[in-house]
């Protein structure tokens, strides 16, 4: 039976390799958000990834839905919050 003071040597290699792609990747540089995905494609979650990029999770959310909403608005051509005249 493990030991639950032990650490979970699979999940501490398994993010030292995420932030080691990260950074072969030439991510480091990158915008907090560009990298959160690449490691969230890598399989860690929002906040494993956030953890490892010195974030909360709660900041990440954030940031996602906030990048969202301007992709959406510039798709339809929309700025959020401002009226436009047809």
């Amino acid at each position: 039976m493990p030991d639950p003071n032990e650490p979970n040597w699979i999940a501490v290699s398994a993010r030292a390799q995420a932030y080691q792609a990260l950074h072969l990747a030439q991510l480091a540089d990158k915008p907090l958000l560009e990298r959160a995905n690449f490691l969230m494609t890598l399989g860690l979650s929002r906040a494993e990834a956030a953890s490892l990029l010195g974030s909360t999770d709660d900041s990440l959310r954030v940031q996602m839905a906030r990048a969202k909403k301007k992709v959406v608005s510039a798709a339809t051509g929309k700025a959020s919050g401002v009226e436009q005249d047809a």
